[in-house]
């Protein structure tokens, strides 16, 4: 059934001031199709009589507060109870009426404006007998327009206490958050599975029968996913917008799921028809001309840049400086003004202070001399003075758009600068040899993209992978124009892009919703988007008078969508540096399940492998074949570890194996058809393993053939099955790690890491 939207939009223009009154909220309720306990309205001043209360079946009345500023109706006594009689329900409404506004002003006395009880009436409900299992008996569902990311859907525990349960229960246990967006119906039992109450409500506990149907559940929350979908800001089909929509409580009757008490806020739509210029992005990537500006003769951050361009190969012939009174700098021709360009430039360095920016982009925009700009002048928006320059520069970008003029993408400001392997140049300000050991040796040429928010971390993380070599390094500073998600759309087609690693602090309005529709997009196709996202402290909870927002903050709404989505959400940076390292070297290898298998030397590392398997994402303990488990015997015989340790998964097979016993177990898992991937953990200090370096110490030498290092990285050229390796070790076993890292072979120095890497990893979407 779909929700009755004629209905509704009929609701939403009887709403004062942008919000519904209780009993307008019932209406929309029942407008969904979601059944509500039976209540009727009576104005302020005027007598119930009997024939409103026959409507009523229950013996007990409840008796609401109608007003629009009055939220939390228990705080000041705004809910009771009476009897089914007309006296009865008279004198609660008389006492209820005299006592509630010295109570609100009271409990309002904290507030800068200390609104006054506006009352317009009372709900008088029906008293719903509902079952009361303990935790669980009330559920909250919310939906509310995000600043980033439009509407949202929050599933949760309800009730009074919603924020002191959600905060002590682990978090994808607390709520689930949904986009309209990004899921569907059939998607909403695995997001609704993990909830602490779903279990208890949805199936026979302790000689109970199930209370609560999943599809009932799941159905409520569908629909209130179809009324997120239609009155949002992206819609184009109505001028309403949800600003926020909660019950609190559901509640279950006969099966059923009734709404206590709900709050809802709309707005009216503001239509931005402007479209996204993200076509643009081609000329900032691969540019065939250059132009920039600040470069002075003696070295300066424009000067930096400009030999950065020129040391990754692009020809001095197509790079033009504006430099006043001068003819060339490092073989490139000067001019003297922004309008003394011959023609207009394919990319625009700006390097100039943030105050001089905007008087160059009028320059550019209105002579038309550039496709693309790169901002690098910090402090726009942020360094006193500045404030209006951000809105100066757009107003100035859309204008140029809205009269057909040549008008250039913008990325930037306060932004370090790309780097394009294709494009051939380097524009960020910091010397190769800060970032590199130069010459540097043994570089990768991967298959990635790094777009991120900000440039100093790019660097630091390109500089603590050297080998790593992107496609395109993108830091994208304040998004003036440019946005992640332009950058994401623009690039999910390249054959040249496998894996997308992203670093975001904030999406400007909307954007959020964008760049998770195009993680999704990016995930269809094959490939993998990696993201850490900062700026995590919880939005301040007197932003809003719900609940929703304040068990919903803002960054558990971006991990919840952008997982949803299908991207890898890194936790912290050590997460995210290892992740997009060992996803670059797992490039090409098939994951045909979630079923593992773990082999250690070391008996404590089985233990702790197996304990990491199971969390948000679940890996599965292979059982080995019969065949494998025989290869495994013959293997181990000679020296005797058969008759030391049974063969199971986990594997120990002890400090006895040598490197051609270890490899060759290990090769044997990898073999069986039962096993989708591995965790290998030689714990090198095994005097019956060659895994030190060259030293007069010693006789070992991991270099030489048939080593373990040798013999894993030979492994794992073979196999097509993805598996990574723990070196659990101290500094003298360095070079092993690294002669692994230097073949590709994903290899971590703690043995749970691995696992939870893999975890992730191969649950994937």
């Amino acid at each position: 059934m779909e929700i009755d939207r004629k209905r509704i939009e009929a609701i939403f223009r009887e709403a004062v001031g942008g919000r519904l009154l209780e009993h307008q909220v019932y209406g929309l309720l029942e407008a969904m199709g979601i059944p509500t306990p039976r209540f009727f309205f009576i104005p302020r001043g005027e007598a119930v009589t009997k024939e409103d209360l026959t409507s009523i079946p229950s013996e007990q009345v409840v008796i609401k507060v109608v007003s629009p500023v009055i939220i939390h109706k228990s705080d000041v006594g705004g809910v009771r109870f009476a009897a089914n009689t007309v006296d009865d329900v008279q004198r609660v409404i008389i006492e209820m009426a005299n006592e509630i506004p010295a109570r609100f002003e009271e409990w309002s006395e904290t507030s800068s404006n200390k609104p006054q009880a506006e009352i317009q009436g009372f709900l008088i409900c029906e008293a719903v007998r509902f079952e009361d299992v303990g935790f669980g008996s009330e559920i909250l569902i919310g939906l509310r327009t995000t600043r980033e990311f439009g509407p949202v859907l929050t599933v949760g525990l309800g009730g009074l206490d919603v924020e002191y349960l959600t905060d002590r229960l682990k978090e994808r246990q607390a709520v689930t958050i949904a986009s309209p967006f990004l899921v569907a119906r059939e998607d909403l039992p695995a997001l609704l599975e993990p909830l602490a109450f779903y279990q208890k409500l949805t199936r026979s506990y302790r000689g109970r029968d199930a209370v609560l149907s999943p599809d009932t559940l799941t159905d409520v929350c569908s629909r209130f996913l179809q009324l997120g979908a239609v009155f949002s800001s992206t819609s184009d089909s109505t001028d309403f917008v949800i600003e926020e929509f909660e019950v609190n409580p559901f509640v279950i009757s006969g099966g059923a799921l009734f709404p206590l008490d709900g709050v809802c806020r709309i707005s009216r739509r503001s239509r931005n028809e402007m479209s996204r210029p993200f076509a643009g992005i081609r000329y900032l990537l691969e540019p065939q001309t250059i132009g920039i500006i600040g470069v002075s003769e003696k070295m300066n951050i424009g000067h930096i840049i400009l030999n950065n361009i020129l040391n990754n190969g692009f020809p001095a012939e197509n790079i033009t400086v504006v430099k006043p009174e001068a003819d060339s700098i490092e073989g490139c021709r000067c001019v003297p003004t922004v309008s003394d360009l011959p023609s207009a430039v394919d990319m625009f360095v700006l390097t100039v202070s943030a105050e001089q920016s905007h008087a160059v982009m009028k320059e550019l925009v209105d002579f038309e001399k550039a496709r693309s700009v790169i901002i690098i002048a910090g402090g726009i928006g942020e360094k006193e003075g500045t404030e209006n320059l951000e809105k100066q520069i757009q107003d100035l970008l859309a204008g140029g758009r809205r009269d057909g003029k040549l008008t250039p993408v913008v990325n930037g400001g306060n932004c370090l600068g790309l780097y394009s392997r294709p494009g051939r140049y380097d524009t960020t300000f910091v010397p190769q040899h800060k970032l590199y050991q130069l010459p540097r040796k043994g570089t990768r040429k991967e298959k990635l993209a790094i777009i991120s928010q900000s440039g100093a971390y790019m660097i630091s993380r390109m500089s603590r992978i050297p080998f790593i070599d992107p496609v395109y390094a993108v830091s994208i500073g304040n998004q003036i124009d440019l946005t992640l998600s332009d950058y994401l759309n623009y690039l999910k087609e390249s054959d040249d892009i496998e894996v997308f690693a992203v670093y975001a602090e904030g999406f400007p309005p909307g954007d959020g919703l964008a760049f998770a529709r195009a993680v999704k997009d990016i995930v269809s196709r094959g490939k993998t988007v990696l993201v850490y996202k900062s700026g995590r402290s919880a939005e301040g909870r007197a932003a809003t008078a719900s609940h929703t927002a304040s068990v919903a903050g803002d960054y558990r709404v971006s991990r919840s969508l952008l997982e949803q989505a299908g991207a890898i959400v890194a936790e912290d940076i050590f997460e995210f540096e290892t992740t997009l390292k060992n996803l670059l070297f797992l490039s090409g290898k098939t994951v045909g399940g979630n079923r593992i298998g773990l082999i250690s030397n070391a008996g404590f590392e089985c233990v702790i492998m197996s304990d990491n398997l199971k969390n948000d994402h679940n890996l599965e303990l292979a059982r080995f074949s019969e065949e494998t488990n025989n290869r495994l015997r013959l293997i181990m015989q000679p020296l005797g570890i058969d008759r030391l340790q049974d063969i199971h998964n986990p594997l120990d097979i002890t400090p006895v194996a040598s490197d051609e016993v270890f490899c060759l177990a290990a090769e044997a898992i990898l073999d069986d058809p039962q096993v989708d991937c591995a965790v290998i953990s030689p714990l090198p200090m095994s005097p019956a393993m060659n895994t030190l370096a060259p030293s007069s110490h010693h006789r070992e030498d991991l270099n030489r053939p048939g080593s373990t290092a040798h013999r894993l990285v030979e492994l794992f050229k073979k196999t097509k099955k993805p598996f990574v390796v723990s070196v659990d070790s101290g500094e003298i076993y360095r070079p092993f790690s690294e002669l692994l890292e230097s073949n590709g072979v994903p290899t971590f120095s703690h043995c749970d890491w691995a696992v939870r890497f893999l975890r992730k990893y191969v649950n994937r979407p």
